[in-house]
C-alpha cells in the first residue's frame, strides 16, 4: 500500500512540474518575434545548413534547428540567431560559438559608434535547450518576446 502511495505521489509531482518548456522550433520563435521586430532588407538562413552552421562555428549535429535573420543593409549590425540544441549536452557548444560571433561582430563595428551601442546592449540568453543571440536598438523587447515563448 506504502509503494503504491508512493508512486501516485511521484506521478502527480512528475505530472504538475511546470519546469517542462514547450517543444518549440526556433522558426516558430523567430516568426513570433517578427510580428512585432523586423529589420529592414531581411535574410534568413537555415542554422541546420552545413555552410551556414560552419560560418558561426556550430555544428549541425549540435542542432536540432536554428535560424539566423539579419540585415543585409551593410550600415546595420542587426542579427537575431535562436537556436535549439540537439541536446543538453551540446548547448554548451553553441554558446561558445554565438559568443565568439558576438565578439567578431564587435571586432567589425568598432569603428561605429551606433553600432557599437547596439552590440553592447545585445542579448544572449540560454533557456534550457534554447539558445538567442540578438543585437537589435530592440534588444530588451525582443528579449521579452522570447521569454513570453515559454509561458
Amino acid at each position: 500500500m506504502k509503494k503504491i502511495l508512493l508512486l501516485i505521489f511521484i506521478v502527480l509531482l512528475t505530472g504538475c512540474s511546470s519546469s517542462e518548456l514547450p517543444n518549440l522550433s526556433s522558426e516558430y520563435i523567430l516568426s513570433v518575434i517578427n510580428k512585432k521586430i523586423t529589420f529592414n532588407n531581411p535574410i534568413q538562413e537555415d542554422l541546420k545548413e552545413q555552410s551556414v552552421a560552419e560560418r558561426y562555428g556550430i555544428s549541425p549535429k549540435d542542432i536540432e534547428n536554428g535560424v539566423v535573420y539579419y540585415t543585409e543593409d551593410e550600415d546595420k549590425s542587426d542579427k537575431i540567431i535562436v537556436a535549439k540544441a540537439s541536446s543538453k549536452d551540446t548547448v554548451e557548444n553553441i554558446e561558445k560559438a554565438l559568443s565568439s560571433e558576438i565578439i567578431g561582430i564587435s571586432d567589425s563595428w568598432k569603428d561605429n559608434d551606433i553600432e557599437m551601442k547596439k552590440i553592447e546592449k545585445h542579448i544572449f540568453k540560454t533557456k534550457d535547450i534554447y539558445i538567442i543571440m540578438a543585437i537589435s536598438d530592440n534588444s530588451k523587447e525582443i528579449e521579452k518576446i522570447f521569454d513570453s515563448c515559454f509561458k
